[in-house]
């Protein structure tokens, strides 16, 4: 007969490198959770993922400055998703378990309709674990504070959506994935081969000059209010005549929609600095023969609010 006693002494090196390949832990974790287990792989495994978890809130204060954005568009750019996945070291960062990781979040989040990053969070990867679960398992193998900070999904499938994206800096074996990304949704009848270079100017210009709405009318009513109120005191300290108020006050709004409206800022690679935005989005409209509406926007940046 066997006892447990005579599994542990019989414990090779053969079963501990099995064991490492297929849990990513150190040599004595391994030896231990064999040891523990007498000799199971499979209660091995669950040994780690345990003590995986009891690492992983150990670690969860750690400051999470590094890592990757990335994104991911579904075949027919009807669905796009971006997401940020923190770490605490470049070096793991660019480590192809984090970089793979990134990715299987970023399609995940296509997959499943998951719009944030609570959602994506639960959802289930490959049916047998949470996202969370394998977050908590990455973190006992690298052993470094890994965070999902944000998610987004813009499309949802719906007719008319088209989905575009910029990487900022892309990585060389995960191109989809880098420190800045940016979705761009339109709603159009247009054919993504007509609307390809439309987007890709798109997504570079929310890259270079981040806007904060789309057009003049999604600016809160209350925002607007508050500028007027700002330009009207300093024309009032200005010393300026009172009829002239009005006029300075709407320029000084023009100027505000320029920096903070999309489709109001200047092209920035127009050198004359005078095409706005939505000069391109009326040219390619008159090119297909079909109305193009610029739906939606978001850029994350590694590391930013």
């Amino acid at each position: 007969m066997i006892t447990g006693e005579d599994k542990v002494s019989s414990i090779t090196p053969q079963q501990v490198q099995k064991l490492r390949e297929r849990s990513g832990a150190g040599f004595m974790d391994c030896k231990r959770a064999l040891e523990s287990s007498g000799g199971d792989l499979d209660k091995a495994i669950q040994f780690l993922r345990e003590k995986g978890k009891a690492s992983a809130a150990q670690k969860s204060g750690r400051v999470t400055g590094q890592g990757l954005v990335c994104a991911w568009l579904d075949p027919d750019l009807k669905k796009g998703s971006l997401v940020e996945l923190n770490c605490e070291t470049d070096f793991v960062a660019r480590t192809e378990d984090f970089q793979s990781l990134a990715l299987r979040l970023a399609k995940l989040s296509v997959e499943k309709n998951a719009g944030d990053a609570a959602a994506l969070l639960a959802q289930t990867l490959d049916s047998r674990e949470t996202v969370e679960s394998a977050l908590k398992e990455k973190v006992a193998k690298l052993g470094e504070n890994i965070q999902l900070r944000k998610a987004v999904l813009l499309g949802e499938g719906a007719n008319g959506s088209l989905i575009g994206h910029y990487i900022h800096n892309p990585l060389e074996k995960a191109p989809q994935c880098g420190s800045l990304g940016v979705l761009v949704q339109l709603d159009s009848a247009a054919s993504p081969g007509e609307t390809a270079e439309l987007l890709k100017e798109l997504c570079m210009q929310v890259a270079a000059v981040p806007p904060k709405w789309v057009g003049k009318s999604d600016v809160p009513p209350a925002v607007v209010e508050k500028e007027k109120a700002i330009y009207q005191e300093q024309c009032r300290q200005s010393g300026k005549p009172e009829k002239a108020w009005d006029k300075i006050i709407e320029g000084k709004l023009a100027d505000f929609y320029r920096s903070f409206c999309l489709m109001e800022q200047p092209h920035v690679r127009d050198a004359s600095g005078r095409t706005p935005i939505r000069v391109l989005v009326e040219k390619t409209s008159a090119q297909t023969g079909k109305k193009i509406e610029i739906k939606s926007f978001v850029r994350f940046k590694l590391g930013e609010e």
